[in-house]
């Protein structure tokens, strides 16, 4: 009887240790099959974009997307520059696509507006920003106000020149992975079935204070240093990611150019494989660094060098750019 019961214990010891081990071996081969996404998903991070990517202080990157929520973020500074863009060239998808899509893989189809009632919605949103820093702000934002209409005008005459037939789609969201662990996630301006199209505005660069206390402001021009790398690589990707011929409009008050593998170098093939080139390096990098904080804000943050005196990347208003400076402090005491 005693043999019998030994029998039993060991037996059932055994069982356990069994499956306590093939516990422990699953939970491993789990850690396995994760590999290095572990390090991404403790960050909540999944996606690398051509926005990110173009942040040049690792720094700023780190603190804004993993220390930072995206309340606080949505209250950044944001210059009548910014507005202008978002207004002509948001609005002008309301005239040429069929549909836009939105936040959470939803859309709306859209019932094409005329180009008086685009003017409209431009001004409307210029009307709704209120200039909240100083008076070159204010002074910027009246006169973007003032060649609003002709700016529209240009987008209009670009657009239309593109003649893009179809169905034509707006803010699109486009995934690829470019050789890294995570994918690339980017939002296409107007593609169809054949081509897809990056929209960039310049607006007017303010001069010096006249000796009236008054601001001036000339065109930017489209010259010679347009178009801009980050444009263009932006452009790249959307053209990896698609497949669809890539058409970059540049626009001021003035004039438009599109620009498109046919005559510009910056946009042959070999180049934009150049251009995806620099997002795989840079991605990998940000990788690396989220792999060497095992989770950690505060390591991440500890990782990086901010350059607050950078002339506009911490441009982001007195009262964030002191939390950044204290988060920063902080990180750097563990």
């Amino acid at each position: 009887m005693f043999l019998l019961c030994l029998r039993n214990k060991v037996g059932n010891y055994m069982q356990l240790k069994s499956q306590q081990l093939s516990k422990n071996q699953s939970d491993f081969d789990k850690l396995v099959e994760q590999g290095d996404s572990i390090h991404y998903t403790a960050f909540n991070f999944d996606h690398h974009s051509p926005s990110q990517l173009h942040i040049t202080d690792d720094a700023l990157w780190a603190w804004k997307y993993f220390k930072i929520n995206q309340e606080i973020r949505r209250k950044f500074k944001f210059t009548s520059k910014g507005r202008l863009g978002v207004a002509v060239g948001g609005g002008i998808a309301y005239m040429f696509a069929d549909r836009l899509h939105t936040n959470n893989s939803q859309y709306i189809d859209i019932k094409k507006i005329s180009f008086r009632q685009y003017l409209r919605d431009v001004h409307e949103m210029l009307n709704q920003y209120q200039p909240m820093f100083d008076d070159k702000e204010e002074a910027q934002h009246a006169y973007h106000k003032k060649i609003a209409n002709r700016m529209c005008l240009q987008m209009y005459k670009a657009i239309k020149s593109l003649a893009l037939k179809g169905f034509v789609e707006s803010e699109a969201n486009r995934v690829c992975n470019i050789g890294t662990d995570i994918d690339m996630l980017g939002r296409t301006d107007l593609e169809n079935e054949l081509c897809v199209v990056e929209i960039k505005t310049l607006p007017p660069r303010r001069n010096k204070m006249k000796a009236d206390g008054t601001y001036g402001f000339s065109t930017q021009k489209i010259g010679k240093n347009i178009p801009k790398l980050d444009a263009v690589r932006q452009t790249s990707y959307y053209w990896k990611a698609t497949g669809k011929r890539p058409f970059l409009v540049y626009v001021n008050e003035n004039e438009y150019q599109i620009f498109d593998p046919s005559n510009c170098d910056l946009l042959t093939e070999a180049a934009m494989k150049d251009h995806l080139q620099f997002y795989k390096s840079k991605a990998k990098q940000r990788e690396n660094l989220l792999k060497l904080s095992e989770g950690n804000v505060q390591k991440l943050l500890s990782l990086v060098m901010p350059d607050f005196e950078h002339p506009y990347l911490w441009d982001i208003g007195d009262e964030y750019l002191e939390m950044a400076k204290q988060d920063f402090n902080k990180a750097m005491e563990l």
